[in-house]
């Protein structure tokens, strides 16, 4: 079968409860690639709305309910490797805090490696400039003729904040941090929460991870 790349931006894809058995080789998968990104917020004190970006074609891909965040992929294993190539400290602290919140929830397993990581975590300049509509943005693939739990099995994934969007709206460390938590959390398959309480909300920028986001991980990766 071809194994070239295919490209798709921001799909969505429906979960479905359930038990299905994983194929017991990728050798004949074709790689699919999505990217998805967080919207910026304007912030002083409260949310003043959405950045260069209607609400709407934001929330088209957020479904289920917000007790519970959807997931469209999972992770073979419960354990996944990691890498932080931000090439700054101030960005490497950001994504190790997102990692801890993340492991704290005891679902997953995120692991640093020093070889090629399941996850690369790092940062970039939004090629639409600092007044771009997304202040982070996340690519993984997936095997697309491999599922378990009804699910996508990730390939890869590799995760950004966008500095100059981020600096020009003058987002905190812990508002990084957030974004970050968010971005990680697509890495680990989970989709856009209909809920403002979830870190995985479309705008995420005072939220962390929270209860709805774990219940997420251990209805996936049950």
């Amino acid at each position: 079968m071809n194994k070239r790349i295919v490209y798709r931006l921001l799909a969505a894809v429906a979960v479905v409860a359930g038990f299905s058995c994983i194929s017991p080789s990728h050798a004949d998968a074709k790689l699919v690639t999505e990217a998805d990104a967080t919207q910026a917020q304007i912030k002083t004190d409260t949310y003043f709305g959405t950045v260069k970006a209607s609400s709407d074609k934001w929330m088209d891909n957020a479904t289920g309910s917000a007790r519970v965040t959807p997931a469209a992929k999972r992770w073979q294993s419960t354990t996944i490797t990691y890498k932080v190539a931000s090439g700054s400290k101030y960005y490497d602290a950001v994504w190790r805090t997102a990692v801890k919140s993340w492991n704290r929830g005891g679902v997953v397993h995120l692991v640093t490696t020093s070889g090629k990581p399941d996850v690369l975590l790092g940062t970039s300049n939004s090629p639409k400039g600092k007044n771009g509509s997304s202040v982070g943005i996340t690519y993984s693939s997936y095997y697309d003729h491999t599922r378990l739990n009804h699910l996508d099995v990730l390939a890869g994934a590799k995760s950004y904040i966008y500095r100059n969007v981020a600096d020009h709206f003058h987002y905190s460390k812990q508002e990084r941090t957030n974004v970050a938590e968010h971005e990680l959390g697509h890495a680990l398959g989970l989709e856009h929460n209909v809920g403002r309480s979830s870190v995985m909300y479309y705008a995420t920028r005072d939220q962390s991870v929270a209860k709805p986001d774990f219940n997420g991980l251990k209805q996936s990766y049950r």
